[in-house]
């Protein structure tokens, strides 16, 4: 799972219930600058459908920066990942990507910053949760 941590980390892979429960900047969570997700929860998935729930360490939260400018999600230790596609539909900023053989996806809420984050292989699923802030 730590890998997965990490590719979220250095994608955003992605990224939803808050690990400040609140959004410490109001403002627009659009793309137009970069921003940065905690990760409050993850629940892991294997292709038999058993799933486990872990909780970020509220003292030390995985943080993600997403910088649609510069179409890259960067995580933990400088790992960064490419964004392949950005979409804005009905408020959400959608964004997409693949790395090592896995899909990810990240949709976060353009007012709120409230992020949810799916990562995907073959025989398993990561969704991760949290909220962003604008530095």
């Amino acid at each position: 799972m730590s890998a997965w941590i990490g590719l979220i980390a250095l994608t955003g892979v992605l990224v939803v219930a808050a690990a400040p429960a609140r959004v410490s900047a109001a403002g627009s969570y659009d793309g137009t600058r970069p921003f940065f997700c905690a990760v409050s929860a993850i629940v892991e998935c294997d292709a038999a459908g058993r799933c486990e729930r872990h909780l970020e360490d509220s003292a030390n939260p995985t943080f993600i920066r997403v910088d649609v400018a510069g179409q890259a999600i960067t995580g933990g230790g400088g790992r960064k990942s490419a964004l392949k596609s950005v979409a804005h539909v009905d408020g959400e900023l959608i964004l997409h990507g693949s790395e090592n053989g896995r899909g990810w996806n990240v949709t976060i809420d353009e007012e709120s910053g409230r992020m949810a984050a799916a990562i995907v292989e073959n025989d398993y699923t990561f969704s991760l949760f949290g909220t962003c802030t604008l530095p």
